[in-house]
């Protein structure tokens, strides 16, 4: 049994590469440079910065293609855009996200509000094409702001954080729990209902055990584990 020099994860004799970060012993790699080398000189593998373009790119050809017939289709129909409007609107937000998602996950001073202001664009749209401002302002408004400010902190933490592990998922879930609770209290806001917790204080009740145990997990047992290496993957 040898022990990878990339991740220090234990490798079996039957294994020809690392079973985590899936790159192969360094003869293997020796053989594979000069096999590359000899028939492809002039390849070298994509970086995640390329691939992350190319798929924008690809995204990019995916949504105008669907909003150019999606136009053509409601037009040639209606004679006017009627319910393309609302693919329309989704389509664009869909495209925006994934151009936030690309260029600026590790600049949250510029993806959080991006992700607002699209959110915001998106479900004030929606709510016009039905005659009006009803729900937007609540419980759209205060929901996706909540929303973002959850996000943010989670994705601030695990960026600052060196042990990323079951803390992240713990985090994800006390995320989850506190924004049902907010969700059932607008949303009874916006019936005029009396604002008492039913359901969501019951998901929070069951989070709540969960993620302690995954927080304990954690900094107790596993002393930071990476979920990549805990589960081998």
């Amino acid at each position: 049994m040898s022990i990878c020099k990339h991740c220090g994860v234990e490798i079996e004799g039957e294994f020809s590469q690392c079973p985590l970060c899936q790159r192969p012993s360094h003869s293997e790699l020796h053989q594979n440079s000069t096999i590359t080398s000899a028939y492809n000189p002039g390849y070298s593998p994509l970086s995640t910065k390329e691939k992350s373009r190319l798929f924008w790119e690809l995204a990019t050809i995916l949504h105008f293609s669907a909003l150019v017939v999606t136009i053509l289709i409601d037009i040639i129909t209606n004679k006017r855009p009627t319910w393309s409007l609302y693919a329309i609107t989704s389509i664009a937000a869909s495209y925006i996200f994934i151009t936030l998602l690309t260029f600026t996950t590790r600049k949250l001073w510029i993806f959080l509000p991006g992700l607002l202001i699209n959110t915001l664009s998106f479900l004030v749209l929606i709510d016009l094409y039905d005659n009006g401002i009803n729900w937007f302002v609540n419980p759209g408004l205060p929901l996706a702001g909540f929303f973002i400010i959850l996000l943010g902190g989670v994705m601030a933490f695990a960026f600052r954080t060196s042990q990323k592990g079951f803390n992240i998922i713990a985090l994800v879930s006390l995320a989850i729990g506190l924004y049902c609770i907010l969700a059932e209290i607008f949303i009874k806001m916006a019936n005029n209902l009396e604002v008492t917790l039913s359901w969501s204080a019951i998901v929070a009740a069951s989070i709540l055990p969960f993620a302690l145990l995954l927080f304990f997990l954690h900094y107790r047992l596993k002393r930071g584990t990476s979920l990549r290496k805990f589960f081998h993957l």
